[in-house]
């Protein structure tokens, strides 16, 4: 249902995330559907016009590894970490016609961070989706933050992903 204000009611109201294995917090709409992603090291939020129909789009976010023993030995490369991602979109969600729209390295929270815009077409949806995805390398620990939504949806879920974006937070205490 969307309001007057044109802000879907499964969208306004917010819920913290806090991880206490890697003390990072962040928020998210609090009546989407939501799963543990990243083996415990993060979440997925998913929804659709309404809470319990089929989703249009998602956002998941977390640390996909831990940081190597040696951080010299595996230095985290973001465009790499990017590369492999693409590579498993078209693996296991059969993506085609993959298009990278945007790619710029940036400064996340004073970590060297990696944003890409990209888009595809998943065959089996038959509609083109759009994706946007923020890799931060903080000190040898690789996070991200992705957003994928069917393209003729990205007005709706592009602002929630930008709020939960400006709500990330690293070092967060529990329960604050």
């Amino acid at each position: 249902m969307v309001t007057a204000g044109g802000i879907p009611k499964q969208d306004r109201s917010w819920k913290r995330y806090y991880n206490p294995s890697f003390g990072y917090c962040v928020s998210y709409p609090s009546r989407w559907l939501r799963g543990e992603a990243f083996d415990g090291a993060g979440l997925f939020i998913k929804t659709g016009a309404s809470r319990f129909s089929r989703p249009l789009g998602a956002i998941d976010f977390g640390v996909l590894e831990s940081p190597p023993a040696d951080a010299r030995l595996a230095p985290i490369n973001l465009v790499e970490d990017l590369r492999v991602h693409l590579a498993g979109l078209k693996k296991f969600e059969r993506a085609e016609r993959m298009e990278i729209l945007e790619q710029r390295e940036l400064k996340f929270l004073g970590h060297a961070a990696l944003f890409t815009r990209n888009r595809y077409y998943d065959p089996q949806d038959r509609a083109t989706w759009a994706e946007e995805i923020l890799f931060i390398n903080r000190n040898g620990t690789l996070y991200r933050l992705e957003l994928a939504c069917r393209l003729d949806q990205l007005a709706r879920f592009e602002p929630v992903f930008l709020q939960l974006m400006n709500t990330f937070q690293f070092d967060c205490a529990a329960g604050r």
